[in-house]
């Protein structure tokens, strides 16, 4: 089968389904064991899409290949399904789902550390909208259950895999263990979002606390007021 021939039969996949479809499976309904040449038809079929100015595009996400709308024409797909394409979460829930897509496989427990709360119904919430799903059990103590992302996490956010993630420079969680805690200590340390919620309203966290030894400063002394020239004076 030529390139030409194998980019109709992917094109025609693509647009029949409505999950990504993987290169290994691609090649199988193809009839075909050359994955660089299957690679070259969807290369093709994308070009194709870019110089048409078409709506559609094929994008590589969640290990596959899937057809999809560009996101500026996102607004008239919403209308058309009405309320059936939007996924509400609750902050604790986009919070416990951030913890695990970056440091799974995790457990509720070590969850519950990173977060400071429990998070038992957000973990719930979670696994009924097949975004986490159990990921085996951690060797240890009781053996509890290790969560990690799903590939409708991966779709949902447009990643190819969870390596797609944005870095987090500068946001490194060290939870300290409730045990080794001394008193007076904060307990873990909080995402940017939380800290800023934490702080007393119209705090600002760049400026640091004057000395209590400081002190206090006094408005300067206003000298008396001098007859203005041209008035009356008084009799001697």
């Amino acid at each position: 089968m030529e390139i030409g021939e194998i980019s109709k039969v992917v094109e025609t996949l693509l647009f029949i389904t409505d999950q990504p479809v993987g290169l290994k499976k691609l090649c199988k309904i193809a009839e075909t064991e050359n994955e660089d040449l299957v690679k070259e038809a969807i290369a093709s079929v994308q070009k194709e899409y870019l110089e048409a100015g078409r709506a559609v595009q094929i994008l590589e996400v969640a290990g596959g290949y899937q057809m999809a709308t560009k996101p500026e024409y996102g607004r008239w797909v919403r209308r058309l399904f009405e309320e059936k394409l939007t996924m509400r979460l609750s902050s604790a829930a986009l919070e416990t789902l951030a913890i695990i897509a970056y440091r799974q496989p995790i457990t509720r427990a070590e969850i519950e550390l990173i977060r400071g709360v429990e998070v038992i119904a957000p973990l719930e919430t979670l696994v009924e909208r097949g975004l986490v799903k159990v990921a085996g059990r951690k060797e240890t103590v009781g053996r509890p259950l290790l969560y990690g992302t799903t590939q409708d996490f991966l779709r949902l956010f447009g990643l190819n895999s969870v390596d797609e993630l944005p870095h987090l420079e500068g946001f490194e969680l060290k939870p300290q263990p409730a045990e080794e805690q001394q008193p007076g200590e904060s307990g873990p340390e909080l995402f940017p979002a939380q800290q800023a919620a934490s702080q007393p309203e119209g705090a600002v966290q760049t400026e640091a606390a004057a000395p209590e030894s400081q002190p206090e400063k006094t408005a300067p002394e206003v000298p008396p007021e001098e007859p203005v020239s041209g008035g009356e004076t008084p009799n001697a």
